[in-house]
């Protein structure tokens, strides 16, 4: 647990030239009484790559889209996913994997959940995303006790996202991307679309890159799932956040 807390600041974005950036101004359109499922209390922390930029637009959909389907998968909904998620989805997601969790209980989970944005590459309709999940450090509250859900080892995983037919022009109202809220209230996928998305990248070389990017020694992760512990890992604020977008 030290470990986690002491390599936090290895967690901070390292931003460089805005290479990835498309024209970012959109309407906000709030959804009210949005928030996140009450059983998921681990908060998410970005990472990226020298020279990606987590504020630019196809780095803000990627965030949104991984964020919202954890949340919708430990949520046990599509809705508990953020706003937009299910348009920017609607042809090209298998829904299964929020739909057969209905009639299962509902787990606490606690702790923090690293992402990594490896790569970011435009395509001919939008981009293509690399990205590593660690959630070694999310853990299950059951009877008082906390378990991890996962071993060591974070995956890597693949997004390919397709940009709007028409960029909004540069003079639009910008959507601010970062702050101290757990998650956002407004559509900030603004007609993007997720075109794919593989929880297993086919370039195993993916995996050691991933492993490398992770804010905590291998050895100081937890070594197989369902380990008990008789406390959680710390839930950090959430990097880089979402704003209060009714107060912009």
């Amino acid at each position: 647990m030290a470990t986690v807390l002491a390599a936090v600041l290895l967690s901070v974005s390292a931003c460089g030239p805005d290479e990835a950036t498309t024209p970012t101004g959109t309407t906000k359109t709030v959804v009210k009484g949005y928030s996140v499922p009450e059983n998921v209390n681990y908060n998410f922390r970005w990472s990226a790559e020298a020279g990606i930029d987590l504020f630019s637009r196809p780095a803000v959909v990627v965030r949104a889209y991984m964020e919202s389907y954890y949340l919708a998968i430990h949520g046990h909904a599509l809705a508990a996913s953020y706003p937009g998620f299910a348009d920017a989805t609607s042809q090209q997601l298998d829904r299964v994997d929020f739909d057969y969790w209905n009639d299962l209980e509902l787990e606490r989970l606690v702790g923090t959940q690293f992402e990594h944005l490896l790569a970011l590459a435009p395509t001919e309709d939008g981009w293509a995303a690399t990205v590593c999940s660690g959630n070694y450090t999310v853990m299950a509250e059951k009877d008082g006790r906390f378990f991890n859900l996962t071993g060591p080892s974070p995956q890597a995983e693949t997004l390919r996202i397709v940009a709007p037919e028409q960029t909004l022009p540069t003079t639009s109202e910008p959507l601010a991307v970062e702050g101290a809220e757990r998650a956002p209230s407004a559509d900030v996928f603004a007609g993007w679309k997720i075109a794919e998305h593989e929880q297993a990248a086919r370039d195993q070389s993916a995996y050691a890159e991933c492993d490398s990017r992770m804010p905590d020694a291998r050895d100081a992760r937890p070594q197989k799932a369902n380990l008990p512990h008789d406390t959680p890992y710390p839930t950090l604020a959430p990097y880089p956040g979402w704003p209060r977008y009714d107060e912009n």
